[in-house]
């Protein structure tokens, strides 16, 4: 009886404080808010709804950057162990993964690394270069004319920036100097003329740069030992489902990787970016603060003689205290509740008209044409929790200072 007699009490003494909260917010005679109040709720909301479009706009924008790695980077499978340099055993696997759902086609590519050299730049450029049979998926160069001309030499196409560096036309001569296996296991050398047939561009300055396609067979020739199998992904099909698929057909045979697994460093200084900008936007929210912190120093002043009453009725410093942090945690919910509702709508509607938009030549570089701002729940919950927090804190000390107040002198100085 005396536990369910104290559990009564407890919460009589939580809606008192609630009521008490929630007249001191109203104002009294029919007034929604004081003017301090609603400024406090104000810029709140707009601090947090600042928050949610940044972090909408990041998570668009890298989600987007990573769909379209997906898409049109093909998947790369290198073989492991015994079968690394083997191309039968490539051409074997390349079959299994032809039948496998959402593969549009498997090329097998062989991998080298040398040199490039052109009558502009003598010194030479490092390079990786691929060998691919045409039509194959590596870059898009496999399409061009990678055969031997009546010269004997043989077709080279070109990342565009590598190009750029090379100083080199199509139709002009370049030396490669490759580093190739032996029978003995130590390296050595191997020379090639090239004809430049062409240039690609994937938009990723680490592949226009530095990599280079020949036909397979040229290759093959040099006597380069890295076995590649390039994954072509069909229209519509999910690539991260079919990278899980090709690892379940490999098993611990071969490695899969794709080109968001290639490109970890760009999306973690995304993410950086992203957390960074949280903190940076969170000064506002934390600035907006002080306006609830004031509005409650104000409410103190205001109330000083209702608050005295009521200690001298019996309500407790600690009740006291709570009645006061529960008018600023409400007015910091309200207004992270008004700033979550204002800055999804935002997102919404510049995701809908696709207001930020980039020229041609500007998406090339940020590889997308419109930006989308991605609402997820998780953003939220990390802005409305740092909200919620630093009004916590906030509130603490003026909170405190009502509950310090002498019934006494507080009814003395009225």
């Amino acid at each position: 009886m005396a536990e369910t007699h104290e559990a009564g009490a407890s919460a009589r003494g939580r809606r008192v404080v609630w009521w008490i909260a929630a007249r001191y917010l109203l104002g009294g005679r029919s007034r929604l808010l004081t003017g301090t109040a609603r400024s406090a709720l104000g810029s709140t909301g707009l601090g947090v709804a600042a928050m949610v479009v940044s972090m909408a706009l990041m998570s668009g924008y890298t989600g987007s950057v990573e769909t379209r790695l997906l898409q049109s980077g093909p998947l790369v499978v290198t073989p492991l162990g015994e079968a690394a340099g083997d191309l039968a055993a490539a051409d074997e696997t390349a079959g299994r993964l032809r039948r496998l759902p959402g593969v549009e086609r498997v090329g097998v590519t062989l991998a080298g690394q040398g040199a490039l050299a052109s009558g502009t730049n003598p010194a030479g450029v490092d390079v990786w270069f691929r060998g691919v049979l045409p039509g194959a998926s590596s870059f898009g160069a496999g399409d061009a004319e990678l055969g031997r001309n009546a010269d004997g030499i043989d077709a080279v196409v070109l990342g565009r920036q590598l190009q750029r560096t090379l100083g080199a036309a199509d139709g002009d001569l370049l030396r490669l100097t490759a580093i190739v296996g032996s029978p003995s296991g130590q390296p050595r050398f191997a020379y090639r003329t090239l004809r430049v047939a062409g240039a690609f561009e994937t938009g990723f300055s680490e592949y226009d740069r530095s990599y280079a396609v020949l036909h397979r067979d040229a290759v093959e020739a040099l006597g380069a030992v890295g076995v590649v199998l390039e994954v072509a992904t069909s229209p519509g099909a999910d690539p991260s489902v079919v990278h899980g698929r090709i690892e379940e057909t490999v098993g611990g045979e071969a490695l899969v990787t794709d080109w968001r697994r290639g490109n970890r460093e760009i999306f973690a200084a995304l993410r950086l970016q992203k957390w960074g900008l949280f903190l940076v936007l969170g000064l506002i929210v934390l600035v907006s603060t002080f306006n609830i912190a004031a509005a409650l120093v104000v409410m103190v002043r205001e109330r000083g003689r209702d608050t005295a009453v009521l200690g001298a009725l019996g309500l407790g410093p600690r009740r006291l205290r709570r009645v006061f942090l529960a008018c600023g945690l409400s007015l910091g919910a309200a207004g992270t509740g008004l700033g979550l509702l204002l800055g999804s709508v935002v997102s919404v509607i510049i995701t809908r008209y696709e207001l930020v938009r980039f020229d041609p030549g500007v998406a090339e570089i940020y590889f997308i044409s419109s930006v989308p701002f991605d609402v997820q729940a998780l953003d939220l919950l990390a802005v409305a929790g740092f909200s919620l927090l630093v009004v916590g804190l906030a509130c603490w000390w003026p909170a405190r200072l009502a509950a310090s107040l002498e019934p006494a002198r507080a009814l003395h100085w009225e």
